[in-house]
């Protein structure tokens, strides 16, 4: 339990409820406050002014006088109350609807007639539980009561407590509720909220009775008891949250699926072999690399013979040949050398296609099998 309002962060949760329900009660004391004005008359006025004199300048005073005793300005304070009591009442009943989404791990909007349903349940049980509570905490110790009395009453006020938070505790959980589900958070905030009336009486009467350092003193006192209220309100939805088993809906999706069963050694194998014939499918063996190297070798050097350029040495050298006869050269030597170059031009282009015809063959082997290897393939 100390674990999941740690992750819920409880007491964030605690102190937004609290403010909207610090907020809620300045607008409800100004709506009483102008009801009260009809019913206690000019009597009450001068008290509540008297009260604040001290707070208030002779202009101030004048214009709450003139607001609580005019009936004009006793509507436009009464609709006004109205209003930010509306307000506030919602936004309270927003922050108890998102505490409890949060600790139960619930994502989904509401419906609209949900969301009302839920409002009148806050409307209706919350200002009972702090009416039980100041009833205890602030007019017990005023009343003469016997010791019996005194004993009953902190006796029955847990239980009251319990009965008057059950119906928040069942409808505020987005999710399938029991009465028996919701006892237990009800039960610990009654508890919860008797020890701290409680507590905050003996405090009052230790401090002094009304004298708790004016106005200021008592907002102040109101806000920390508003505080640790709503922080055992969300301790009850955390406790029943726990004791129903809920957790986030997130946590649960993302929790590890349990492993399949272990495959069949026999399947394992096959995999593994006709993994391994994929991949010798897909490796180029040795003897096959060394065969095209030597192909790819065979036809460059073929290509870099003479028989290419070979004519055209032996159409230079007969070119030189004749041209050196006719300037070096008259009459019949020069018809001579020309025979003599003709003859040796055609000897050596001759010479030249045999030797190009015998390397030819010589790499005819060659090509043959590599021919052959690549029809094989």
């Amino acid at each position: 339990m100390v674990a999941k309002a740690r992750d819920e962060q409880v007491t964030f949760l605690a102190a937004a409820v609290a403010y909207y329900a610090f907020v809620s009660l300045i607008p409800l004391l100004v709506l009483a406050v102008a009801v009260g004005t009809v019913v206690g008359g000019v009597e009450l006025v001068d008290s509540v002014v008297g009260a604040l004199d001290q707070f208030l300048t002779s202009t101030g005073e004048q214009t709450l006088r003139d607001a609580l005793t005019n009936a004009r300005g006793r509507t436009g304070a009464t609709a006004l109350s109205l209003v930010f009591l509306t307000w506030s009442a919602l936004k309270l009943f927003r922050g108890l609807d998102v505490a409890f989404s949060q600790i139960y791990g619930v994502e989904a909007v509401e419906s609209l007639p949900r969301q009302v349903a839920d409002g009148l349940v806050v409307l209706l049980t919350l200002p009972l539980a702090i009416g039980s509570a100041v009833a205890v905490s602030v007019v017990v110790p005023y009343l003469e009561v016997v010791p019996l009395l005194d004993l009953a009453s902190a006796i029955a006020l847990p239980v009251a407590l319990t009965l008057a938070f059950t119906p928040a505790y069942y409808v505020f959980p987005d999710v399938p509720m029991t009465v028996r589900m919701a006892l237990p958070g009800a039960a610990f905030a009654g508890v919860g909220w008797t020890l701290l009336a409680q507590g905050f009486r003996a405090y009052a009467s230790l401090v002094g009775g009304g004298e708790v350092y004016g106005i200021l003193g008592a907002a102040l006192l109101l806000v920390t008891w508003l505080y640790f209220g709503a922080i055992v309100i969300t301790l009850g939805a955390v406790a029943n949250a726990v004791l129903s088993g809920r957790t986030d809906d997130d946590d649960a999706e993302q929790r590890p699926e349990p492993p399949d069963e272990a495959p069949d050694v026999a399947e394992l194998g096959a995999e593994v072999e006709a993994l391994r014939a994929d991949l010798e499918a897909k490796t180029v063996s040795r003897s096959d690399l060394e065969a095209d190297l030597k192909q790819y070798v065979r036809q460059r050097l073929r290509r870099g013979k003479a028989r290419g350029w070979g004519p055209y040495l032996v159409l230079l050298y007969g070119t030189l040949m004749t041209v050196g006869a006719f300037a070096y050269l008259d009459g019949g030597w020069a018809i001579l050398a020309m025979i003599v170059v003709w003859l040796s031009t055609l000897g050596l282009y001759t010479l030249m296609v045999l030797f190009g015809l015998s390397v030819s063959a010589v790499g005819l082997p060659g090509r043959i099998a590599d021919r052959l290897r690549s029809l094989r393939r």
